[in-house]
């Protein structure tokens, strides 16, 4: 179950609880996608309160070998990242394919595998950790109007191929599209410039108030706040209808 940080706090208690009972109950209750024996709703409920939340952390690398000490890293050393496109097995995969080729296209030639290692998986690396970032946006309305536009935009590309392009949700996963690929189009088409700007922004509103860095704002400010900048727009407008008068 993965859940933004920002939400946390609005989790059901069952779910954080740490009576097994209660947590097999919730699933019993809320869990849809089969249903479990009594024993099996118990059995998971007390893995479920015996292991921590896990908070996932991302690794961004600007190359993936070293010449000199004749060594590389691949999958989660090279680019950790949440699972939110499903793609963090799959280019662990591809790393490990990419090196098999670049040593059978150089004869085992460590000094020309290894370069060339990075050139080509770095861009992948870290197109996967930026699409898995924020190719989703954390605020929900603009998520659902994403939602909307893959779909109008899915449609007009099956009927207009040559004229609107593809979006880019569609071509996760699909052999003749890379994740750079899919990083390039979804930049054109604006979405990941968009979804970073309102994720960076969410996250370091969280980050401030979780560090105590920023108190929550009382009611009573927010109106004298808003009092204080209605002011003069009205003080204008007043003026400008006096002039007329």
């Amino acid at each position: 179950m993965g859940v933004p940080r920002n939400q946390f706090d609005y989790i059901s208690p069952d779910v954080k609880s740490n009576d097994p009972k209660v947590v097999a109950e919730y699933f019993k209750a809320n869990f849809k996608a089969f249903a479990l024996t009594e024993e099996g709703y118990m059995d998971l409920a007390k893995q479920w309160v015996s292991q921590r939340w896990n908070r996932t952390g991302q690794v961004h690398c600007n190359r993936y070998s070293s010449v000199e000490c004749k060594l590389l890293i691949m999958g989660d050393a090279a680019h950790a990242t949440s699972p939110s496109i499903g793609m963090g097995m799959n280019t662990a995969l591809r790393d490990a394919q990419k090196f098999v080729e670049l040593l059978d296209k150089y004869d085992d030639d460590l000094d020309m595998v290894l370069p060339q290692y990075s050139t080509d998986r770095v861009p992948e690396g870290n197109a996967l950790t930026d699409l898995a970032l924020n190719l989703y946006c954390f605020d929900t309305k603009v998520g659902m109007r994403t939602m909307l536009g893959t779909v109008v935009r899915s449609g007009l590309h099956y009927l207009f191929p040559s004229i609107v392009d593809a979006d880019p949700n569609t071509l996760v996963g699909r052999q003749e599209y890379t994740l750079s690929d899919i990083y390039d189009k979804a930049t054109d088409q604006g979405a990941l410039t968009k979804h970073r700007a309102i994720n960076q922004r969410i996250r370091h509103d969280f980050f401030q108030r979780e560090t105590g860095m920023v108190k929550e704002e009382k009611a009573g400010g927010s109106v004298l706040k808003y009092a204080f900048a209605v002011a003069p727009v009205a003080t204008c407008a007043v003026a400008m209808f006096v002039n007329y008068q």
